[in-house]
């Protein structure tokens, strides 16, 4: 089986200073978009995951980890997998690719042997805190530490640019630096009702000051209007009219068009 794990967007992110297991508890609108990583699972004598990026090889990933949790919660199951993840997503991007990953294959196993789904409270102590927006794959209000998911109708058509710079951010460096702030953000933008704002902006131009620059180097290029995604570095800006959109890479990773899907879960490529 062939399936397409979907990048995320955080539309807004609160952050407050309450913890909850060592986490930051948090309120976030996120959106399933239409960037993949694409992922082969069928089952084998034994376990063996794989990535197209040799640096995530030899590593416990977050798909490593979904499985353990999945074993754990159903005691007698016993199959074992191959499992290659071409990456697609940027990783250390704030796009969720990994947290999508393990997501999908959480989801997919457990509709396809029948399997007992872990509770989003253990997803995220044992996964990762985005895990059970992916596991459920539709725009959300996600709350707590992530494990509160309250699916969210958002009935406009959303296109995107998003942009991810050359250099990653480590979620780990920016809620370090977010705890030795005192200031979050007051660039708040409204969309359908919708603000767009992320608190994590001061924290993560604190561990890498060059993201501002190109934050205002995208917005005197486009004319619009730049956020950031989750703990960074990606960006994004809301676009009424792509026809008129040139992409120029220039000193970006990536970037591309993008638009908001109904659902994130392990979308067949067969």
């Amino acid at each position: 089986m062939k399936l397409l794990t979907s990048a995320k967007i955080n539309l807004n992110l609160k952050v407050f200073s309450e913890k909850k297991d060592n986490f930051h508890k948090l309120s976030s609108v996120m959106i399933p978009i239409d960037i993949f990583d694409e992922l082969e699972i069928k089952e084998s004598a034994e376990d063996l995951i794989t990535y197209s990026d040799e640096s995530l090889n030899g590593i416990e990933s977050t798909v490593h980890k979904a499985l353990k949790l999945l074993r754990k919660t159903n005691p007698k199951f016993d199959k074992n997998f191959y499992i290659n993840v071409d990456k697609k997503i940027p990783y250390n991007s704030g796009l969720g690719g990994g947290s999508s990953d393990a997501g999908a294959v959480i989801r997919y196993l457990c509709d396809s042997y029948q399997l007992n789904l872990p509770l989003n409270i253990d997803i995220v102590r044992e996964v990762g805190s985005d895990v059970p927006f992916f596991v459920h794959g539709v725009a959300s209000k996600v709350e707590g530490i992530g494990e509160i998911v309250n699916p969210l109708e958002i009935d406009k058509d959303l296109s995107l640019l998003v942009a991810v710079p050359k250099v990653g951010l480590s979620t780990k460096d920016v809620f370090n630096a977010y705890d030795n702030l005192s200031s979050t953000t007051n660039d708040v933008y409204i969309w359908n009702e919708l603000e767009i704002f992320n608190d994590l902006w001061p924290a993560s131009v604190n561990v890498y000051p060059e993201i501002k620059t190109i934050k205002d180097s995208l917005e005197e290029k486009y004319q619009n209007r730049f956020f950031m995604s989750g703990s960074g570095s990606s960006f994004f800006s809301i676009i009424d009219n792509i026809q008129e959109i040139k992409i120029e890479e220039n000193l970006l990773n990536f970037i591309q068009v993008s638009k908001k899907i109904d659902c994130s879960l392990y979308q067949n490529d067969d």
